[in-house]
């Protein structure tokens, strides 16, 4: 077999470990969903770049105890994503302790699932309140500070493969990530004249407790053991699960002005897996 044979000896990539950078110093920026998983890679990235970062979440004892694992220039918030009062407060809150919002990130969402003929609507209801109704409102009143402020700022949602693709025992789920593909590529144009760049980032298989979560739903369809299905719920090309730290790291690049023509974009941080 040729030594240039791309089927043999096949195994994982490793996780590069890149420069760390203060491409964010002085910036003030919001991350929804901060207390676990991809929220909270985000976060610890975004410090370690500079920024001062609003930790938000739906537990307070989650947020306090992420704040203080963080350390550094991080504030903690509690708010409710799937609710307009709790947002506004939480907005407002990160006002204060800013001064100025530089950025969003609307990582917060939930996944529920169930046979696509079988969703109720208090399962539809929920998972648009939080993973789009909030997202929206987030985005609408951050925009809504950058303009009166006159801040070049920078909004990224996280979306979803799902989003594109689509998965059947998780279709309201899916809907609701197309939801905030659609509304970023929207936002984008409205924001434009205002030099607030929109985009979101469309995460694969991220080695999260939600992957997990999924793993268990799966394994009532298929009867295997959760474990194993998660197992198999790797990148093809990169052999593995993806990371967090991955993902964080494409929202720290549209986040910056070195993202300046990456504009209301959907962009895959899936390792190949979706082809458009």
């Amino acid at each position: 077999m040729s030594k240039y044979s791309t089927t043999d000896n096949v195994r994982p990539l490793p996780v590069r470990s890149p420069d760390v950078f203060p491409v964010h110093r002085g910036k003030g920026i919001i991350v929804t969903g901060a207390a676990g998983g991809i929220g909270r890679a985000i976060a610890e990235l975004l410090l370690a770049e500079g920024a001062t970062v609003i930790v938000a979440d739906l537990r307070e004892d989650a947020v306090a105890a992420t704040v203080k694992s963080l350390g550094g220039k991080s504030h903690g918030v509690a708010m409710d994503v799937g609710s307009q009062e709790s947002i506004a407060a939480g907005i407002a809150a990160s006002e204060a302790a800013l001064g100025r919002i530089d950025g969003l990130v609307n990582c917060a969402a939930i996944v529920r699932h169930a046979d696509p003929l079988e969703i109720s609507w208090d399962d539809w209801r929920r998972q648009f309140e939080i993973n789009l109704f909030g997202a929206y409102e987030a985005a609408r009143l951050v925009a809504k500070h950058m303009i009166a402020t006159g801040t070049r700022g920078a909004i990224v949602s996280i979306a979803s493969e799902a989003g594109k693709k689509g998965h059947k025992e998780s279709l309201a789920y899916s809907a609701s990530k197309a939801g905030i593909i659609s509304m970023t590529r929207i936002l984008s144009e409205a924001l434009a004249a205002h030099d607030i760049n929109v985009n979101c980032v469309c995460p694969g298989g991220v080695a999260t407790p939600m992957l997990r979560e999924v793993s268990v739903a799966y394994s009532g369809v298929t009867s295997e053991p959760p474990e194993a299905i998660f197992d198999k719920m790797t990148s093809q090309q990169l052999v593995r699960h993806l990371q967090p730290i991955e993902v964080a790291r494409v929202v720290s690049f549209l986040l910056g002005d070195a993202a300046m023509l990456v504009r209301g974009q959907a962009v895959n941080a899936d390792a190949g897996e979706t082809p458009y």
